[in-house]
């Protein structure tokens, strides 16, 4: 099984990190981490590249990535709310998730499109308030459709503020038995 995680924190010890790694310890098989915050990525100029051919015309840290995406059974992404959505980063690399959306409904090239896979949706926020999700999984809901990814689950740790994700004892268990249902549906 190999996992792809996309990591939208800013900080390496972070609420968002503490709840990845309850993850991380139960899942199986090869794991790599996207760390978005970090990374050189351009967002996607709608340049019309991906409307013709396969991948972007945008030369940058992406490119290697998108062979990752395709390969990968697998995907989580992990990141702190930041203004109701993931952090900036993170949403600049899934701008680019565009090129499959072209090949699937422009291009029609089914054949060079991702394959189907399992994900996961991992949110950490400082606080709570009423409808709080509806922006994170309609933007989430975007990218793992246009790597033909079904989520089969998402973990929130809110108030972080007043009780810090490594410490949140439900949430844990919550990562925990999320990573426990991907691999029995992705360990073959």
């Amino acid at each position: 099984m190999k996992t792809l995680v996309f990591y939208g924190s800013p900080k390496a010890n972070s609420h968002t990190r503490h709840l990845l790694d309850a993850m991380l310890d139960e899942l199986e098989g090869e794991v790599q981490i996207v760390d978005c915050y970090h990374m050189n990525v351009a967002p996607c100029k709608d340049c019309g590249y991906c409307l013709k051919k396969k991948g972007c015309s945008i030369r940058d840290e992406m490119i290697p990535l998108y062979d990752s995406i395709e390969d990968c059974d697998a995907v989580i992404i992990a990141t702190p709310m930041h203004f109701g959505i993931m952090s900036a980063p993170m949403y600049t690399v899934f701008t680019r998730l565009q090129s499959y959306w072209a090949g699937r409904f422009i291009r029609n090239d089914e054949k060079e499109g991702t394959r189907r896979k399992y994900g996961a949706l991992l949110v950490t926020a400082g606080n709570r308030w009423m409808n709080m999700e509806l922006l994170i999984e309609g933007v989430t809901r975007f990218a793992f459709d246009h790597m033909q990814a079904e989520c089969i689950g998402t973990v929130y740790a809110k108030k972080t503020d007043v009780l810090p994700a490594a410490d949140n004892q439900e949430a844990l268990e919550r990562a925990r038995n999320l990573a426990k249902r991907l691999n029995e549906l992705c360990v073959k």
